[in-house]
């Protein structure tokens, strides 16, 4: 069965890393075999999130974290930045990218943060199904915006009252930035590949900025739709 979305990276060297990513058909969350028993950094008390709402006695693992040691390959992921030829592979189209080892899992990542049932990222799963790999500051701060406003439109439908503003971005994204912070930790290892380690800074300063700049860059997007439409009826 062909993978839902299928990352490959190939260094300068020719080696060729796969990692394939299955949905579950109702949830659309990552897929793992259940019997698969995850490393001890993937421990739910092993550098848990200081904001992290889940309590050990009913969640052994992390769930971010299970997903990814089931997905990571064993061997080094190689440093920051190595060149890299990435190449995302989904069910409706391909992107392909010269780009470098960081930059990569850190695309990598947010995928998996959003696909995985932490409380603080589920909000991402819409989404995650909508996948842009490596995508600029600016992609991700419309795409983000545009999916929290759809959101709340459609929870409007069921309650009128519901004002329609961004004004719950800013928390979530303040939790996504706590997360990505604390979660450095958990690929601290003096063995392993510094690639990892970049990846989840790369993530976190990516959500600082679209928390930390939102009304900003907000400005900047609104440049765009004056020029681009005419009066609205």
């Amino acid at each position: 069965m062909l993978p839902d979305i299928h990352y490959q990276l190939t260094g300068t060297d020719g080696r060729v890393t796969d990692i394939e990513l299955y949905q579950e058909p109702e949830s659309h969350g990552l897929a793992m075999d259940p019997d698969f028993v995850p490393p001890d950094w993937a421990l739910l008390e092993h550098c848990q999130c200081s904001h992290c709402p889940l309590s050990v006695d009913e969640h052994r693992y992390c769930p971010i974290a299970r997903n990814l040691a089931w997905l990571l390959p064993e061997h080094q992921l190689g440093r920051s930045f190595d060149p890299i030829h990435l190449r995302v592979t989904t069910r409706e189209r391909e992107y392909r990218l010269e780009t470098t080892a960081q930059r990569a899992l850190s695309s990598l990542f947010g995928l998996v943060c959003a696909l995985s049932d932490c409380p603080h990222t589920r909000f991402l799963r819409p989404m995650a199904l909508f996948h842009l790999p490596v995508s600029t500051e600016k992609e991700t701060l419309a795409r983000a915006v545009s999916f929290f406003l759809l959101r709340r439109y459609l929870a409007k439908r069921d309650n009128p009252d519901l004002a329609l503003n961004l004004e719950d971005m800013d928390q979530a994204y303040r939790n996504l930035g706590e997360l990505n912070r604390c979660f450095v930790g958990r690929f601290r290892h003096p063995d392993g590949s510094d690639a990892p380690i970049n990846a989840m800074i790369l993530l976190h300063v990516l959500t600082k900025e679209v928390n930390g700049e939102l009304h900003e860059q907000l400005d900047d997007l609104a440049g765009l739709f004056r020029q681009a439409a005419g009066p609205v009826s």
